[in-house]
């Protein structure tokens, strides 16, 4: 048979003849159509074809991707309804199964812009022990070749006890197009910030209790935190390691409540209150705590807190860990009356955790469209000299070297409605004498309904 436009459109006629498609469906028909500059491609892009292939190669590309979760997957449609239908239209449906420890993990759809990716995925207790709520966390998520991931439940079925996550992973290199393994060691629910406990101790009344601590500044610190008034000066003595810290005692004191954690030692170093922590493994895994002093009329005091990690450092996963040794220090104001202060125990704790392996593997597609704004704003010393809004984040490209004193990157996203598209998570990555600085959305977006994008303020011309 002759190959031709007129045979071509012959065939396609033909073969789709039934298929009934809705404008986003045909706007998708004809970006594939009539490329222009202002949609960044895909990484992997087809091969030049005469129109009449492209179209027939278009007519695919929308059944089998963007209108793949509607017409395909009727049964994925109803589990994801929380979306909606441009979302739906966006997904490339996974349908991989991981099941272990009585938990089964559903990775149910996905969508990439090239180097950032978003996941939905299912997690049901098959065991009926009612270990998967509301609230559940895959606490140690990850998407191979993410620089981090992080999730959160967009839907919950009590009926069936089902969580709906959707992951969203931020990557050092191209995620789209390639093989991609989803994954998760650990799987917490029954999040709680308990009522602080108080221990009936004053500030005082420890000082006389441990008499003259025994201290010493040798020990190595993996890693602490300063927060507070004077949090810069105490940055600087933890950086030059002039903080000291205690000598455990030969026996451990439990603290109420708390069978996860014992206390190592305790005293007080020049008007500081330290108090070294043993997490116990288990559910010391994930549970935290902290302490706090209140005054005489029950208010907590302002305080100045270090946090320092002195014991053995645990892997949980590719970004969680925790320490078996952690010293806590209050620093009160001068002015403070340690007679006055009494000692308050703080926790955060999780109902279940769930330890096993959870993982699928699938090849993500090719990445989504986005629009693409070029620019040159000054950012003292780098530029930024391109933004790219796509259907899960929106980037800012740039070249030269960040620095302390360099101008940082504010990007907000507005719908046609005049609302705001919602960021909870943002990195910078620089190489090369690239800059990257991306915040990926809280939902998937249209595109079509993106009305305004601003740099630190400045509204930027729409493509």
């Amino acid at each position: 048979m002759k190959i031709c436009d007129e045979t071509v459109r012959a065939a396609v006629d033909s073969g789709l003849g039934s298929v009934r498609m809705d404008a986003a469906q045909k706007q998708a028909i004809l970006a594939q159509c009539r490329p222009t500059v202002e949609v960044a491609r895909p990484a992997r892009r087809m091969r030049p074809l005469r129109r009449a292939l492209a179209l027939a190669a278009a007519f695919a590309l929308v059944l089998c991707l963007g209108g793949g979760v509607l017409a395909a997957a009727p049964e994925l449609q109803q589990r994801l309804a929380m979306l909606s239908e441009e979302t739906l239209r966006l997904l490339q449906p996974v349908n991989q199964t991981s099941e272990d420890e009585g938990v089964r993990m559903e990775v149910l759809a996905a969508l990439s812009d090239g180097q950032a990716a978003a996941v939905y995925i299912a997690l049901r207790d098959t065991a009926g022990q009612g270990r998967i709520g509301p609230d559940t966390e895959m606490y140690t998520a990850d998407v191979s070749g993410a620089i981090f991931t992080q999730g959160e439940v967009v839907d919950y079925d009590e009926a069936t006890g089902t969580a709906i996550l959707r992951l969203t992973a931020d990557g050092n290199q191209q995620l789209a197009g390639k093989k991609i393994t989803v994954s998760t060691t650990s799987i917490t629910s029954g999040h709680n910030w308990n009522d602080p406990v108080d221990l009936g101790y004053t500030m005082e009344q420890v000082r006389q209790l441990t008499g003259q601590a025994p201290v010493q500044y040798t020990v190595p610190t993996k890693a602490w935190s300063a927060t507070g008034p004077e949090m810069e000066r105490y940055c600087d003595l933890l950086d030059t390691g002039k903080i000291a810290t205690l000598i455990g005692w030969s026996e451990p004191l439990a603290l109420p409540g708390v069978d996860w954690a014992t206390v190592n030692a305790a005293g007080v170093v020049d008007g500081q209150i330290h108090i070294q922590v043993n997490q116990l493994g288990g559910m010391g895994q994930v549970n935290r705590l902290g302490f706090s002093l209140k005054d005489g009329e029950g208010k907590e005091v302002p305080c100045t807190e270090l946090e320092m990690e002195l014991g053995q450092e645990h892997e949980m996963g590719t970004f969680r860990n925790y320490n078996d040794l952690v010293e806590y220090v209050l620093i009160p104001p001068e002015d403070a009356d340690p007679a006055q202060l009494t000692l308050q125990l703080e926790t955060e704790t999780y109902d279940h955790l769930i330890e096993g392996r959870w993982a699928t593997t699938f090849r993500l597609e090719d990445a989504s469209e986005s629009l693409v704004i070029p620019c040159d704003r000054d950012m003292n010393p780098w530029r930024v000299t391109r933004v790219q809004v796509s259907p899960i984040a929106v980037t800012a490209t740039g070249s030269g070297e960040m620095t302390a004193e360099s101008e940082s990157a504010e990007l907000r996203v507005f719908l046609a409605d005049g609302t705001e598209v919602p960021s909870s998570s943002a990195s910078v990555t620089a190489g090369d004498e690239e800059i990257v600085y991306r915040c990926i959305f809280d939902k998937v977006i249209d595109l079509t309904q993106v009305a305004k994008v601003t740099l630190n303020g400045e509204e930027l011309p729409l493509p």
